[in-house]
């Protein structure tokens, strides 16, 4: 009977060392997911998350094509190609490089006599690691110069050849009504006349800032 108990006994305690040999290898440093090497569901996960670009951050870039008042309409699609990266806390968010696309919200031709040619320009995506992201910003308002120097002078140079040819050909008295005459011809050509036409050209450097944040993937550059 003595015999029986101390088996029984013996088994138990080779159970519970066992058990505690094996609890004591789960709870190891060294079987632990923040020391694998292969990491965490949740280190992982954080390593991939999206880096957030706050709005006003700058974007700096180059025009691929040329857009004037001359020729673009509402609509008219562009794209550009930025210059620098956009980096936010010290992580890449926007590579150097990276595509950007957009479209005219604004196309003024210069009025007649006077006034000032106007662009403004949508900057709908930007493209980096074969994933688009929406940008929704605009740029601000570009306006050309204005025309109104050169009106005065074809009015100033119509006056002055009118009173010129009006001095040939019926001598000094016909001056006058030759420099209104001539006046008058010179406002009609800058009513006929636009103002200097507005051009952005290709290779333009442009810069904007972002009308609101916007969640980007960390770039395979930013590792």
């Amino acid at each position: 009977m003595k015999k029986q108990v101390w088996i029984i006994v013996a088994v138990v305690a080779a159970l519970i060392g066992v058990g505690t040999i094996y609890a004591m290898q789960k709870d190891s440093p060294a079987n632990s997911p923040i020391a694998s090497g292969s990491g965490s569901a949740s280190s992982r996960t954080a390593f991939s998350s999206n880096i957030l670009i706050p709005q006003g951050t700058a974007v700096a870039m180059r025009l691929q094509s040329t857009i004037s008042t001359k020729t673009a309409q509402v609509g008219d699609r562009f794209q550009a190609e930025t210059t620098s990266p956009v980096h936010v806390n010290g992580s890449l968010a926007i590579p150097q490089g990276s595509q950007v696309f957009g479209h005219v919200i604004l196309a003024k031709q210069p009025g007649k006599a006077s006034g000032r040619g106007e662009l403004q320009l949508a900057y709908d995506r930007v493209g980096f690691d074969g994933r688009t992201y929406d940008l929704n910003t605009q740029s601000q308002v570009y306006v050309s110069k204005s025309g109104t120097t050169k009106d005065v002078a074809l009015i100033g140079g119509g006056a002055v050849a009118g009173g010129i040819v009006g001095g040939i050909l019926g001598g000094k008295g016909d001056v006058a009504k030759g420099a209104v005459v001539g006046g008058a011809a010179g406002t009609g050509a800058s009513l006929l006349t636009r103002g200097p036409q507005l051009v952005l050209e290709q290779g333009m450097a442009l810069r904007t800032t972002l009308d609101q944040s916007m969640s980007v993937r960390r770039t395979k550059q930013a590792a």
